[in-house]
């Protein structure tokens, strides 16, 4: 028999054992707990995503039937343009969805902001061979001069990119800041290595940490001028939502469609000074009144009465078939976005490009 004294020590380490099975046990199921809750939240992350890109590519969809649409009223116009009192170009509204939240989307003309790509399409060999006269005009009267005025050789999209640069409202970039920009941009497309007076090639990228050297080919994206030689933070923010990257050749303004900035950087003269803001939102306003409704009426205005004005409108129209699609759905408090590039192409829309960040 037992006595009481081993009695109680069994007694004592059935306990022990049984404390031990509970805490082994407890943490089995916390950690079971833990496990089918973080499973639950990554199903449920997942669903949500996948729902919210459907809704998004809807929208997608929608557009492209909008763009459709006009493309088919216009086939029975006998001058089509696109402009902003246009199904495609209505203001956004938010959808409500069934299960709770909403979508939103909106289309904006890519054709109406200034093409980054187009400022080595022409005159960049005039520009780099006249290089040295970087001043706007030579000083008048002093040592050497001749008393003449000399102008650099800027292709039209050149001047317009210097103009627009200094048309910026959040920003202020004075002449020559706005020539450098302008050259690294220039530089960072073209496909040589040598850098114009104020611009930079690949030995400048290459000091960088980490280095990197210039693309050498169209810019694919416009966040691409966040590598760009002089263009800060500050700069990229003001300038990205006046220029675009597509298409990547022929592309032409759409007058019709360009915001009052845009339409400041098109002065016809050499001079490099974006029109005053006054008159950038007096031509919006004749266009919104039904004044100015092609190129011909810009250009009739005194303010493109130069000698300039044929050369100028061969880089402008009143057409577009690149569209850029912003949209963004709420689901279960989750915001999810996506931005599209849209081509209307014979009556038909392709989406080109689709980000969930920035273009």
């Amino acid at each position: 028999m037992c006595c009481p004294p081993c009695k109680t020590q069994q007694g004592g380490a059935a306990l022990i054992v049984a404390l031990l099975v509970f805490a082994l046990a407890s943490a089995l199921i916390v950690g079971l707990q833990r496990e089918f809750t973080l499973q639950l939240q990554r199903g449920t992350n997942i669903f949500v995503a996948d729902q919210g890109w459907s809704y998004l590519l809807g929208a997608e969809a929608l557009s492209a039937v909008a763009l459709q649409l006009d493309a088919t009223s216009d086939s029975g116009q006998d001058r089509p343009v696109d402009d902003l009192t246009e199904l495609w170009a209505s203001d956004a509204q938010p959808y409500p969805l069934a299960e709770g939240g909403w979508l939103l989307g909106s289309l904006e003309d890519l054709q109406g902001r200034f093409n980054l790509n187009g400022l080595v399409a022409s005159g960049n060999a005039d520009n780099r061979s006249n290089d040295d006269s970087s001043t706007e005009s030579a000083e008048v009267g002093g040592a050497g001069s001749t008393g003449t005025l000399s102008t650099p050789q800027y292709s039209q999209p050149q001047r317009q990119f210097i103009r627009l640069l200094r048309a910026l409202e959040d920003v202020q970039i004075d002449r020559q800041q706005a020539i450098s920009i302008m050259q690294s941009v220039v530089d960072f497309l073209d496909s040589d290595t040598q850098p114009l007076l104020n611009g930079a090639e690949d030995g400048v990228y290459e000091r960088q940490t980490p280095s990197y050297r210039t693309a050498g080919q169209p810019l694919a994206s416009v966040s691409e001028l966040r590598s760009v030689a002089g263009v800060t933070p500050e700069i990229y923010a003001a300038l990205a939502p006046f220029v675009t990257v597509w298409p990547k050749e022929g592309s032409v303004l759409n007058v019709l469609t360009a915001s009052a900035t845009v339409l400041r950087s098109l002065p016809v003269d050499d001079l490099l000074e974006p029109l005053p803001k006054e008159e950038g939102l007096r031509l919006v306003e004749a266009r919104a009144e039904g004044f100015i409704f092609s190129v011909e009426t810009l250009l009739e205005d005194a303010l493109f009465s130069g000698p300039g004005g044929d050369d100028l409108a061969a880089f402008l129209g009143e057409r577009s078939d690149w569209f850029l699609l912003s949209a963004s759905v709420e689901i279960a408090e989750r915001e999810l976005r996506l931005y599209s590039v849209l081509e209307r192409e014979r009556g038909s829309v392709f989406s080109r490009y689709r980000s969930q960040g920035e273009l």
